[in-house]
């Protein structure tokens, strides 16, 4: 999630995003968070990573969407693609919560 993150700022800093049309650079970077994250999620024996693929696959759609329909305001295309990072950082913040205190069923080991 900070690699996709930076390198969207970075994306944004080089080139600009005028969030009118597709922005292919940040399209590309979401793949590849999306790709990784289910790759995760995959693998993972924890809920969280599949509920930030959830949020981040609707974030991904908010791209499509724009493909699909050009007409589609700046504000909304931005706001639309960047809310979506807010659950995932929750759900991050709720498996690192849950990772610390224990998975269910098993104790806490201590040392």
């Amino acid at each position: 999630m900070i690699i996709g993150s930076l390198s969207s700022l970075a994306v944004g800093k080089l080139w600009g995003t005028p969030w009118i049309g597709t922005e292919v650079k940040i399209f590309a970077i979401d793949i590849v968070a999306l790709v990784a994250l289910i790759t995760l999620a995959i693998k993972s024996d924890r809920f969280w990573p599949i509920w930030a693929s959830a949020f981040h696959l609707l974030a991904v759609t908010i791209h499509t969407a724009v493909m699909m329909a050009p007409q589609i305001t700046p504000w909304a295309f931005a706001t639309g693609a960047v809310f979506w990072a807010y659950p995932m950082l929750l759900a991050l913040a709720i498996g690192s919560f849950e990772h610390v205190r224990g998975k269910p069923g098993r104790p806490i080991e201590s040392g």
